[in-house]
């Protein structure tokens, strides 16, 4: 079975591909991105246009081998599909190409480097188990529909349909038992973004924390954004299958969540400032699977934010993801870790197609003790085409001017120099008193360990560093191992990884 979720009339598409499945044509949907790293420092604004570029996503449910034709519009020298991981057969004629999916997942298509990307979106076949009849049910069909900000009750369920897109944000405050599910897109384009909009809402602390009346009043007064899907205070409920596009700010939010799953998700079309992937506010009993989110700042991030501290952070599992960070952290810890403790954390079997700062980041800001967290069996990924990270310091100046002004107060995240020989981190554990502390209380890391993690880069390019930065003796990373690193398939010796540990750090061991 091959079910196409063809663009709806009057949505916009992108001419980039023709795009043929099966021998059956089909429109390229648009979506928005990042045409460099180049951000400015907080608070941030709407971004403007001419900092980005199209790329175009194309959605299908399969239970069977799928064959995928591709005509170009433009002449190419070099065609990959990630994650490399997939090892993908393509044939290549002209400005022809071919391969066939046989199992589920993320494809991207790049040519000649990442720019104007063509993702495809393999789902699986599935109806979600829902009735789309039954009481409870908000069924959206393919087209286009404006909701604005709709929030959900109690046993309710929203099915986005393949095909369908969904114009506003959708919530629901202290609920249980919410499904948002289907394989259609939930557009926040509508909602724009200033210089006095709040990311999330701070300040819920006090003998009211979490009630429902003061996240109404920070969302209200404070002009709070909000996003495509946020949960708070929800347990027992699932967000499955549909595609977060354009999000003004964090793309999913499940904010003191509990028994929450989040699966087949996608988010795409990310390029303004701070549209995060997946951000897990102070949550226990979560379970992250198989998406794929190219966000603009930080993918999947676990953080502990000021106001909702009084709940920790455990019991998560993230497994089967496939990441593309055009500026931040793909899979991050922090950088607010207000909560006094993280704890039994599973993050495996992803893969990070493209990196920014870091793939792997601990980013440790605040009173939090980081302990007891596996990660394995994660595929790293390093291109030649992949630039550096810059802040807009000044906003006149261009973002390859800004690289050649290395000594102009422009950061140069980390390395010695620019260009072809930059790397993202391979794994970055900094500690350090943050802005997002009140009390400047400093935490730890500790009892964490990497295992299997491949590196996967172009045959002359340099092994990633791993950097480990304590703040003093007291607060710093401890107890570490690091297992199985290879490069393009040869393990690599301990003495082969590129190791900065600060001088407050201790027990970090290579195997």
């Amino acid at each position: 079975m091959l079910r196409i979720h063809h663009l709806p009339e009057g949505e916009r598409t992108v001419s980039d591909f023709q795009v043929r499945l099966d021998g059956e044509e089909t429109r390229p949907w648009f979506c928005r991105v990042s045409a460099m790293p180049y951000n400015t420092v907080w608070p941030g604004h709407q971004r403007p246009l001419d900092q980005t570029e199209e790329a175009s996503f194309v959605s299908f449910e399969m239970d069977r081998p799928v064959s995928v034709s591709l005509t170009a519009s433009k002449d190419f020298s070099e065609a990959v599909v990630r994650p490399l991981s997939k090892g993908m057969e393509i044939e290549t004629e002209g400005r022809e190409i071919r391969f066939t999916i046989t199992e589920c997942g993320y494809y991207t298509v790049e040519l000649d480097g990442w720019h104007n990307a063509l993702h495809l979106f393999a789902n699986p076949a599935t109806n979600f188990g829902v009735d789309r009849e039954a009481p409870g049910v908000l069924y959206y069909g393919p087209g286009v529909h404006e909701i604005g900000d709709l929030e959900l009750e109690d046993d309710q369920t929203l099915f986005v349909d393949g095909g369908a897109v969904l114009y506003g944000s959708v919530m629901a405050v202290q609920k249980k038992n919410i499904r948002i599910v289907g394989y259609g897109v939930i557009d926040g384009s509508r909602e724009v973004r200033t210089d006095d909009t709040l990311l999330i809402t701070w300040d819920m602390s006090g003998p009211d924390f979490c009630q429902e009346e003061i996240l109404r009043k920070n969302l209200e007064e404070k002009k709070v954004l909000h996003g495509c899907v946020h949960l708070y205070s929800c347990t027992d409920s699932e967000i499955a299958g549909v595609i977060a596009r354009d999000s003004s700010t964090f793309s999913f939010i499940v904010a003191d969540g509990e028994r929450v799953e989040c699966r087949w998700l996608k988010t795409i079309g990310m390029w303004r400032y701070n549209s995060d992937g997946i951000d897990l506010f102070n949550c226990r009993y979560i379970r992250i699977a198989d998406c794929f989110l190219r966000n603009f700042d930080d993918c999947i991030v676990i953080k502990g934010i000021k106001g909702w501290d009084r709940k920790n952070m455990h019991h998560i599992h993230i497994t089967g993801c496939t990441v593309w960070c055009d500026w931040g952290r793909g899979l991050e810890f922090g950088a607010e870790t207000c909560a006094d403790e993280y704890h039994d954390i599973l993050l495996e079997d992803c893969d990070l197609i493209h990196g920014s700062f870091a793939h792997i980041d601990i980013q440790h800001l605040d009173r939090a003790r980081i302990h007891d967290v596996l990660i394995k069996n994660i595929r790293c990924e390093y291109s030649r085409y992949d630039c550096p990270p810059i802040y807009q310091a000044d906003m006149s100046v261009s973002y390859e001017d800004a690289k050649l002004k290395k000594g102009s107060g422009q950061p140069t995240c980390h390395g010695d120099g620019w260009g072809e020989a930059w790397q993202p981190r391979l794994i970055d554990a900094p500690i350090a008193d943050g802005p997002f502390s009140d009390d400047h209380i400093l935490g730890e890391t500790y009892h964490v360990r990497f295992e299997d993690i491949r590196i996967l880069c172009d045959a002359d390019a340099a092994i990633p560093e791993c950097r480990f930065a304590g703040a003093d003796a007291g607060h710093c990373n401890h107890d570490i191992v690091i297992e199985n690193v290879s490069r393009n398939g040869v393990r690599l010796q301990p003495e082969e990884l590129v190791l900065n540990i600060g001088e407050f750090d201790y027990n970090i061991e290579v195997r």
